[in-house]
């Protein structure tokens, strides 16, 4: 499989040695709380162990996403990200973490998604090419989303799938008579409510969003 590529300008994935404590060693990959006497202080260490393995997996400190304040996470109120990432990186090992952590904190953007393209090339324009490569792009954040909403096969985990599934079928059914521009643009502002109330509501997925509908445009 593919390396995953670099990120866009400003998301460093390997910064300077300024966000590493006096022994070297980068901080942690954090899903609680970052207490704010801790957030400015790179000193501070700790590990992501799996409880599987006999050694610490190191996660660099680029994957601390604080782009905004921890109690406004809207999604996964119940779920440990320092628990479940093992079991996400072996899934899906091309993904960087710092995407993966990004939509557990809801702070991706619907354009973020494009990183989930586990076959990108560092030369690949930022932006989906068409509709396919658009739902290729959101059936693999919907796998994350699921594996972050509860443990396998648990009745919430298994409605979440569903409504995913549904929505997919919503977009496949708007891109027959709607441009792709026009189903880009909705599917956006579909996934920022998404991302502001609740990644893991089902009921959310399934929402008519008539305000919407001014967005999409007829082929001709």
């Amino acid at each position: 499989m593919d390396n995953f590529p670099s990120p866009p300008t400003g998301v460093p994935l390997h910064p300077s040695n300024s966000n590493s404590n006096s022994s070297g060693h980068p901080a942690p990959l954090m899903n609680d709380p970052i207490p704010p006497e801790h957030q400015h202080q790179p000193s501070q260490q700790s590990f992501l162990r799996d409880a599987s393995s006999t050694h610490s997996s190191l996660i660099p400190p680029s994957t601390i996403d604080t782009s905004a304040p921890e109690d406004s996470r809207a999604s996964f109120r119940t779920t440990s990200l320092t628990a479940l990432f093992p079991t996400l990186q072996a899934r899906f090992p091309s993904i960087d973490p710092l995407y993966i952590t990004k939509t557990f904190r809801g702070t991706i953007g619907p354009t973020g998604l494009i990183w989930f393209d586990i076959g990108r090339q560092d030369t690949s324009p930022l932006d989906f090419s068409d509709f396919q490569h658009l739902l290729y792009c959101f059936e693999i954040y919907g796998q994350i989303v699921c594996m972050m909403a509860g443990p396998q096969g648990t009745e919430a985990q298994l409605e979440l799938q569903s409504a995913l599934a549904d929505y997919r079928i919503r977009l496949l059914k708007m891109s027959k008579w709607a441009t792709f521009e026009s189903v880009k643009e909705w599917h956006g502002a579909f996934l920022e409510r998404r991302f502001q109330c609740g990644q893991d509501d089902p009921e959310g997925w399934r929402e008519k969003r008539e305000d919407l509908e001014m967005l999409l445009r007829r082929k001709m």
